[in-house]
């Protein structure tokens, strides 16, 4: 019996290479990184990326142009990337390859949606943990 492939969509854990080039599918200006994320749990609904790769399944390959200044508003709360501080380049294409599509374990999800809420410095009181 032939099992059908995991899309992305709620509550999965994406595993990505991020990569970024002078061109489509280029890795000459950064080398591929690996990052991991459950889609879908931000407070703030879906990142312009997780909307670019919603539906989407292990070892497509996407390339879009986009600017420095549009990193982190693209990423939003999935990563804190340091590709600003690596790329001179302005626009560059980002490319990503979808490595692995697989539900997420309950302790996963609950451990990634206590770090996108985690408090850092806002002076509330809480000391950084809330």
């Amino acid at each position: 019996m032939k099992t059908a492939k995991q899309r992305i969509e709620p509550l999965i854990k994406v595993d990505l290479l991020v990569s970024a080039g002078k061109r489509p599918s280029g890795t000459e200006v950064m080398d591929p990184e690996p990052v991991g994320f459950i889609f879908g749990i931000g407070k703030a609904g879906l990142t312009p990326l997780e909307r670019k790769i919603e539906g989407r399944y292990a070892d497509e390959h996407l390339s879009m142009e986009i600017s420095k200044s549009a990193i982190p508003d693209f990423f939003g709360h999935i990563f804190p990337f340091p590709l600003r501080l690596k790329i001179a380049l302005d626009p560059f294409y980002l490319n990503l390859k979808i490595v692995s599509v697989a539900p997420a374990d309950a302790r996963e999800v609950v451990r990634a949606m206590a770090e996108i809420t985690a408090c850092s410095g806002c002076d509330c009181g809480c000391g950084g943990h809330f």
